[in-house]
């Protein structure tokens, strides 16, 4: 120390003896490597413990840039840099001055090919009977949950995420009960947490290897406390609620293409959560979730819809009619149709004779207002016109001046005497005064 102390006395000024400080310093860490290979074999790797920081401060903050940037940015993100001119290096392409790898022009085209060659000799890894084969008999993964709630002051991995694949019950006993981070400060009140910081914090309290094997969701919403139903529980809600009343429809119901909230949370397990539906008929079925507090006072409605689809067995064409054509026993059929594609109610098969109102092809539905009877009268035609009062009954002609169906009633003009009457249709060719 002597000698060192002797050098920085006669080294010269405070500059100097600073970089001489630095030169000491680093020859001094150089020396502590080589004692400690020495002493441990050229075999030994020291390896220095990273400090356990826990989640990071700011995980409860939803504030990753990514989800503030505007489309238009985000589009100018991803735009392949392009070099300007004049500016490229000697012996350096435009794509390697940007930092990517040079890509022929058709790479795109040629792993499409490839994948076209794969998928013709069988070779590709395709879905069977409907479901995902991609895990191994003894691979597993876990899926982390979009919603979750913690009943401990500490976030278990059980709370947030369910296994998939073929993972040994020990193995996900130890798992589950891993801490991750502490909960959420204030009970029933949901915090969220983004993608990257979720990404980041699991690999802080997992390891590398259990965190590369989570299936993420785009963000983890956790509530201390409480209850949470998820969107699958929501649709199980809303079928058994809507059987009743789907029972007592006519033809067969079904309820398809479900957009509803991915989760609800309540604040405590007094709280509910009650369904209010709008009316039920074919197409787009409005559908309110009201969340209730124990007096019945409404703390929120979430929206959903469902759609309803009707399946009726109704009368159609057997063949292609023209308009004025008589209906008959062997022109109809029976098909199963989808009740929100008719325009109108279909015909029940009841009454007649009937006639065609419009043109029909083969298979098309036969709705009531295609029907008019054939015992119609029609404006400008020539009726009997029957005067009865008491026993006195009179017939003269006249002409419709409209059209009517049996039973209705539609002004003549009675042709002897020029004059404007109202009658009761009877058939084809009567009408009656009373």
């Amino acid at each position: 120390m002597r000698f060192l102390r002797a050098i920085l006395a006669h080294w010269g000024g405070p500059a100097r003896r600073a970089s001489l400080r630095g030169l000491l310093c680093t020859a001094g860490s150089l020396v502590a490597v080589l004692v400690c290979w020495q002493l441990c074999g050229p075999g030994v790797v020291a390896v220095v413990a990273a400090p356990q920081g826990g989640v990071p401060s700011a995980t409860w903050q939803d504030n990753d840039r990514n989800h503030r940037r505007s489309p238009n940015q985000i589009v100018t993100q991803l735009r392949t840099p392009q070099a300007q001119v004049g500016q490229v290096q000697p012996g350096q392409t435009p794509q390697a001055q940007a930092g990517q790898m040079p890509l022929a022009d058709n790479a795109q085209d040629q792993r499409a090919a490839k994948t076209r060659n794969m998928i013709a000799a069988g070779e590709a890894p395709t879905t069977q009977d409907g479901q995902l084969n991609m895990l191994g008999p003894d691979d597993w993964r876990l899926k982390i949950l979009s919603a979750a709630v913690t009943n401990t002051d500490m976030v278990m991995l059980g709370d947030i995420a369910t296994p998939l694949g073929q993972i040994a019950p020990d193995i996900w006993g130890q798992l589950r009960a891993q801490p991750l981070w502490p909960a959420p400060p204030e009970e029933g009140k949901p915090l969220q947490i983004n993608n990257s910081r979720l990404a980041q914090a699991l690999r802080q309290a997992l390891g590398k290897e259990v965190a590369g094997r989570c299936i993420l969701p785009s963000s983890l919403v956790i509530q201390r406390g409480g209850l949470v139903f998820h969107e699958e529980d929501l649709r199980s809600y809303v079928v058994k609620s809507l059987t009743p009343q789907l029972a007592a429809m006519p033809g067969q119901v079904e309820l398809s293409d479900f957009r509803l909230p991915d989760y609800i949370f309540l604040a405590h397990p007094q709280q509910r959560v009650q369904l209010e539906p709008g009316k039920l008929t074919p197409g787009r079925v409005p559908l309110r979730f009201a969340v209730q507090e124990v007096d019945g006072n409404v703390l929120r409605r979430i929206s959903g819809t469902v759609n309803l689809t009707l399946w009726i067995t109704a009368p159609a064409a057997s063949r292609a009619m023209n308009k004025g054509e008589a209906l008959a026993a062997e022109s109809v059929t029976f098909m199963k149709v989808n009740a929100s594609q008719l325009r109108d109610l279909p015909w029940d098969g009841r009454g007649g004779p009937w006639q065609l109102n419009r043109a029909l092809n083969t298979g098309e539905p036969i709705l009531q207002s295609d029907l008019v009877s054939q015992l119609m009268v029609k404006r400008g035609d020539v009726v009997n016109l029957i005067y009865i009062r008491g026993n006195l009954r009179i017939a003269t002609q006249a002409q419709a001046l409209a059209d009517g169906e049996p039973g209705a009633t539609i002004a003549v003009r009675n042709l002897q005497t020029k004059k404007q009457v109202y009658a009761i249709v009877k058939d084809g060719t009567t009408v009656e005064i009373h």
